[in-house]
C-alpha cells in the first residue's frame, strides 16, 4: 500500500493543522514521524496509521492511498 503524503500534507494538513504537533496529538503518532512522512523519508505507514491520520484530518482512508 502507498501513501499519498502529497494529498495529506498539501491539500488538508496545512488547511486545518497548524503543526505537526496538532495531528501528532490527534493521532498518537510521534511528530518525528510525522514530519518524516512529510518529508518522505518514512514511506508506507501500516493501515492503521492511514486510518488514525484519514479520521483526524477527516477524509476518507481511500483518499490517503494511491492506486497501484
Amino acid at each position: 500500500m502507498k501513501y499519498n503524503k502529497t494529498y495529506i500534507l498539501k491539500e488538508d494538513f496545512y488547511a486545518k493543522w497548524s503543526t505537526t504537533l496538532d495531528i501528532s496529538n490527534l493521532t498518537h503518532m510521534s511528530k518525528s514521524y510525522i514530519e518524516e512522512l512529510e518529508r518522505g523519508t518514512k514511506q508506507n505507514p501500516s493501515f492503521n496509521k492511514v486510518v488514525a491520520l484519514a479520521q483526524a484530518l477527516g477524509v476518507k482512508v481511500d483518499e490517503l492511498i494511491l492506486s497501484a
